[in-house]
């Protein structure tokens, strides 16, 4: 009951914030600075084309340009991408300034390909550009998403703004959801504790070389938890922007591939943040917590012992507590997914019954997660291997 304390006192610190920050959402002055959005590619995502759609629709009011770096033109995405380039601009659609389509030129041994990417994207923006926003491959923006980003940039002493995802399963499968309750819980600690999030994110151009981040994508595994720390040692800081908070409605994952992710999640965080100890004893310390409780209950009860039916209490207050605050929880996002997509979550009783349904197995995933993330040693991203290395990795496969 104690951690649920904890738990309720970090979910109304995040609805704190999230208010704080809508109420007080900047608006963009005009003219807008000439932007640049960078979009790296491995492999053709089902969602890419309507990525490119939504990217298309942008309503920015000033120049902006798209750079698409694919790791070669071999790659499916590289076709995906040209065609749909094609279509959008011939229809008229498209209303970026000019778009480019590279393919990534070295791949070195240290370093995430995608890292390797981002470094090489850096090296030949547009003269022009004053912003960069990163973008993933399966983010459907809003029309007035980079709009959005640029005028959280233009907040005095922001260097870098980011939104986060929020995961919606089109078909409520049971591993959908149970990445849907661990992303709900990981929204609050990477809004408390200053996680970035690269699926939407934008930077000044000015900081990428001064605050050094370029030099630490030389070594990292991704390009999103490591900036806070370049940008503080120039003067600079991150901030979430819960307007950008970003709709997914994937549901195509099977529960042994949704332990992997979660896991390489949670390592890009033990790698690339000083707050990977307070994520490592979030995940590890609920999971042995209820570990504990479920073999008390059940050695008690081989053994007969007396006073157990307290304990079953705590455990299930326990659970519909997290299960109330992950409503509560998928309420702000929703009300913050408004202010700028207008998308809407249904929270239905059919619905919370789902979410109790999977919870005890998400917790479960979460601790198993975190432990394979605080222990590993290896990753596998896209099909491609890394062996960690401290706080670096180095790529496996020729």
């Amino acid at each position: 009951m104690a951690v649920l304390a904890i738990q309720i006192l970090l979910t109304l610190a995040f609805a704190f914030v999230v208010r704080r920050r809508l109420l007080g959402r900047p608006t963009l002055s005009l003219p807008a600075p000439p932007a640049e959005v960078v979009l790296c590619l491995r492999g053709a995502d089902p969602s890419l084309s309507d990525a490119l759609e939504a990217l298309a629709a942008q309503a920015y009011p000033g120049p902006w340009r798209l750079l698409m770096v694919v790791d070669s033109p071999q790659d499916p995405a590289w076709e995906v991408a040209k065609s749909k380039v094609v279509q959008l601009e011939t229809a008229g659609l498209a209303s970026w300034q000019g778009v480019r389509l590279i393919p990534l030129e070295n791949m070195p041994v240290r370093g995430s390909l995608k890292s390797a990417s981002l470094r090489q994207a850096f090296g030949v923006l547009d003269p022009s550009t004053e912003l960069v926003a990163l973008v993933d491959a399966d983010a459907v923006v809003p029309t007035g998403w980079l709009g959005a980003l640029a005028a959280g940039c233009e907040q005095k002493g922001v260097g870098a703004v980011s939104g986060n995802r929020w995961y919606e399963p089109e078909n409520g499968t049971g591993p959908g959801l149970v990445r849907a309750i661990w992303n709900g819980g990981a929204l609050v600690l990477m809004t408390l504790l200053g996680i970035p999030w690269g699926g939407s994110l934008a930077v000044r151009r000015s900081l990428i070389e001064p605050s050094g981040w370029r030099d630490v994508l030389a070594t990292s595994l991704c390009e999103d938890t490591g900036l806070p720390a370049p940008l503080a040692r120039c003067g600079w800081r991150h901030q979430f922007r819960p307007e950008l908070i970003a709709l997914d409605r994937d549901d195509q994952i099977s529960l042994a591939p949704l332990v992997r992710w979660i896991s390489r999640q949670l390592l890009t965080a033990r790698l690339h943040h000083p707050a990977w100890p307070l994520v490592a004893l979030h995940g590890l310390g609920t999971w042995l917590l209820l570990l504990a409780a479920l073999l008390v209950l059940l050695l008690g009860q081989a053994m007969g012992a007396d006073g157990l039916g307290w304990l079953a209490a705590a455990l299930l207050s326990y659970e519909l507590g997290c299960l109330m605050l992950l409503v509560f929880i998928e309420t702000v996002a929703s009300g913050a997914m408004l202010t700028l997509a207008g998308q809407p979550n249904r929270i239905g009783a059919i619905k919370i019954i789902h979410l109790l349904t999977w919870l005890p197995l998400a917790q479960f995933v979460y601790g198993l997660a975190t432990l394979r993330a605080t222990f590993a040693r290896r990753v596998e991203w896209r099909g491609v291997h890394y062996r960690v290395r401290g706080q670096s990795v180095e790529r496996l496969d020729p």
